[in-house]
């Protein structure tokens, strides 16, 4: 071979070799400032400096899209401003690139979760469960993601687990004990909220909630404390100031009964039950002519009220109002009977709340008596859970036709 062609074959291969030796140590340089921008963003992010994080994570991206940490990151920065269809795709990217990166999957399941995308968070949090089985706060998501949904049963089992493993777990006892509450256990929610206040005895929220499951009990006189025990503390709700109410007025203690309805008026002045309750107690102080506008109140807020009804055609018909007080009581018994279908079809979703069939039918009562606004939300509940449930997307999709024509109208 001639001397020549081996110099220009020898001169090649120097400037592949060089050529590659600067590519490598290039991409060695991208790699490392890919991790101190990392680095950066978790120290801006420790400080709460949200958007300045961010800006690094996004920057380590193009220095190393490959990168599942900073991708993870982002995600982790747009779901702390609750920016969450934002986050997923930077989520989903990082476990695209390392399947078994933990945080990435907790923080895909939570920002499902607060999209809506139920069967998606739930896949999710099981996922992550896989890789940390021992790890409490997970459990707590996930049960929360089901206490959201209304499966107030797994919902208890995830919350139980993170107790278990955590036995000092605030939120977790307290929201189990909200659950037990909820599935009509009163009894057992009463000893996880002691339990909680053994370990936590300033949580307002949890002595409100205490009170609530001893009225399930009627058991005043506990309720009562522990109503009190939430105000004195500063956690002062409609609902427990509703209550004690109720309780004075059993106790026949009349004026203290209307200045607590009317406290729970204060904190929320759409508490159609309190009005009701405001007009019984001051008719029975004599009053009728205000109890009539307290009744009117409460009727105004909801008028699906089957007791305000009631009480306005007694009185109504006390003062020889018959024909007001008759067609009262027709509405009466037409919403009496919406109550007790309600009631067992409510009961049949209980029993089974993953079977669509049953929230269907719930969603279908509430159409039947015009309460749009319950159906849709329960349409909307269903299909999270069975997203192809064809029955209840035609439903849904009739009922923002008709919004939609009522909204141009």
């Amino acid at each position: 071979m001639p001397r020549r062609r081996l110099f220009y074959l020898g001169a090649a291969a120097l400037a592949i070799a060089l050529g590659l030796g600067g590519s490598y140590w290039y991409l060695q340089y991208r790699t490392n400032a890919a991790q101190k921008a990392v680095a950066q963003g978790d120290r801006l992010l420790a400080k709460g400096q949200v958007d300045e994080a961010a800006g690094y994570y996004q920057q380590a991206i193009e220095l190393n899209p490959d990168l599942a940490q900073a991708h993870s990151n982002l995600g982790a920065t747009h779901a702390a401003l609750e920016r969450f269809a934002e986050a997923v795709p930077h989520f989903a990217q990082a476990l695209t690139l390392a399947p078994d990166h933990f945080e990435a999957r907790i923080g895909l399941a939570l920002s499902l979760g607060e999209l809506g995308q139920f069967l998606a968070a739930e896949d999710s949090y099981k996922k992550a469960l896989a890789l940390r089985p021992d790890f409490g706060a997970i459990y707590y998501s996930l049960g929360y993601l089901y206490h959201q949904q209304g499966l107030y049963a797994e919902a208890a089992a995830q919350y139980a687990e993170a107790v278990r493993l955590i036995p000092t777990f605030l939120q977790a006892r307290a929201n189990l004990g909200r659950v037990y509450h909820l599935q009509h256990r009163p009894g057992e929610a009463i000893a996880e909220y002691q339990r909680t206040l053994a370990d936590h005895p300033d949580e307002g929220q949890v002595y409100a909630h205490l009170g609530q499951s001893y009225m399930a009990l009627s058991q005043y006189a506990e309720a009562r404390a522990a109503y009190r025990r939430a105000v004195d503390l500063g956690f002062e709700t409609a609902n427990a100031f509703y209550d004690l109410g109720v309780i004075s007025e059993q106790e026949g203690k009349l004026e203290a009964a209307r200045s607590y309805f009317h406290q729970a008026l204060l904190k929320n002045a759409a508490h159609a039950d309190a009005y009701h309750r405001l007009g019984a107690v001051t008719a029975k102080l004599g009053q009728e002519q205000q109890a009539a506008t307290y009744y009117l109140e409460a009727i105004k807020r909801d008028p699906g009220h089957a007791g305000a009804h009631y009480s306005l055609a007694q009185l109504y018909l006390k003062q020889g109002r018959n024909d007001e007080g008759r067609e009262l009581m027709q509405t009466f018994a037409k919403l009496k009977e919406y109550e007790g279908r309600l009631a067992s079809l409510k009961r049949a979703v209980e029993r089974a709340p993953r079977t669509p069939e049953a929230a269907y039918n719930l969603g279908l009562l509430h159409l039947e008596f015009g309460y749009v606004n319950k159906a849709a939300a329960v349409f909307e509940q269903l299909l999270k859970l069975h997203p192809e449930f064809s029955a209840a997307q035609e439903r849904l999709a009739e009922i923002e036709r008709v919004r939609a024509e009522h909204s141009a109208g």
